[in-house]
């Protein structure tokens, strides 16, 4: 005769309270591994970029998937040591020098206002913590040589082979579920690779724009404040407030003018990237609307930090395609644009 788990309901209290101790611990773990899981978050959206470089040179030429991508691999290095040609000398002696000045601008600031530094004045809220951590982070070169280079291995492993990490991610699903997951996956990867793409040109333009505008009314080192525009641009929303601090720091050992003038700059470039660029470069297909991608940004960053901040957004857009596939359309059943796609493309 069977055993049941009535005749015995110690085990099953037992067995139910395993479950949920087995389920807190994985999300203690997971949190634990926060920093890991997004550097590996990171090297998906640089294998995106590399296959979506690499997939349009495959059709055009011919070539196999392995051959494409190291074309399009070679591609970006290229890009980047004609770059570093170009401009990389003027930019890392202008970086030199920025890093030098802004201690005295700071310590300049700081005596005729009520705070003893640009930390001290971000901290005392979540916001204000999560702003001077990135900061911070930010300026400590090595770590952030050592995290990129992760990422870059991490990626290019990625892009060589992606369908065994998506099977792999399947496989924690059960078999009922794996063909909404999958077509969850492709329609985030879709909407990655539009945000990408319109980020990209974005930053690009926003660090031209930036350091023109810098020159011409004045300010030190405006290549390279422009330079730190256009990367932090990868951070829609709270990366242009971190660019301008240093560029607004530095204007004013020239006079609280310039200082104003500096920040009119800042706000009439991001205008122009967000009513102009943006939407010319990607249509608005993957936009969230403002003030849900702050606060992802803002609750990411203050979860998991400043690598939360750096990867914030993304992340939020594909949170977003989950909900509206998972939930809004396959649960609710409610016709609902995915990013990128129209109601009847799905």
């Amino acid at each position: 005769m069977p055993i049941r788990s009535a005749d015995f309901p110690e085990a099953d209290f037992v067995r139910r309270v395993l479950i949920v101790v087995a389920i807190l611990a994985g999300a203690a773990a997971l949190y634990m591994l926060a920093d890991i899981l997004l550097l590996g978050f990171g090297a998906v959206l640089l294998a995106v970029v590399l296959r979506a470089i690499a997939e349009p040179l495959q059709r055009l030429t011919g070539i196999g998937p392995k051959l494409s991508l190291l074309g399009a691999g070679l591609g970006v290095l290229t890009l980047i040591v004609a770059v570093g040609v170009l401009f990389g000398s003027q930019i890392n002696n202008q970086l030199s020098e920025l890093i030098e000045k802004l201690p005295a601008a700071t310590a300049a600031l700081s005596k005729s206002e009520p705070f003893q530094s640009v930390s001290q004045l971000l901290k005392g809220s979540s916001v204000g913590n999560l702003l001077a951590s990135a900061l911070s982070w930010g300026s400590t070169i090595v770590g952030s040589l050592a995290t990129l280079f992760v990422v870059l291995i991490a990626g290019v492993y990625i892009a060589v082979d992606p369908q065994t990490y998506r099977n792999g991610l399947l496989m924690l699903f059960p078999k009922g579920a794996q063909e909404k997951v999958a077509a969850t996956l492709n329609d985030a990867g879709d909407a990655l690779r539009l945000w990408l793409g319109a980020q990209l040109i974005a930053m690009v333009l926003v660090g031209v724009l930036s350091g023109i505008g810098l020159a011409l009314i004045g300010v030190p080192s405006a290549l390279a404040l422009g330079f730190i525009a256009g990367v932090l641009e990868f951070v829609p929303i709270v990366g242009p407030v971190m660019a301008a601090v240093p560029a607004v720091l530095l204007a004013s050992t020239q006079g609280w003018e310039l200082a104003a003038w500096t920040v009119v700059l800042f706000i009439v470039v991001q205008q122009i990237e967000s009513n102009i660029i943006m939407p010319l470069v990607s249509g608005r297909a993957v936009d969230l609307p403002p003030a849900v991608g702050l606060f992802a940004v803002i609750a990411i960053g203050i979860l998991f930090g400043p690598l939360g901040l750096l990867f914030g957004y993304p992340l939020a857009i594909v949170l977003d395609v989950a909900v509206r596939r998972l939930y809004v359309r396959e649960t609710l059943g409610e016709d609902v644009a995915i990013a990128g796609k129209n109601v009847e493309d799905a």
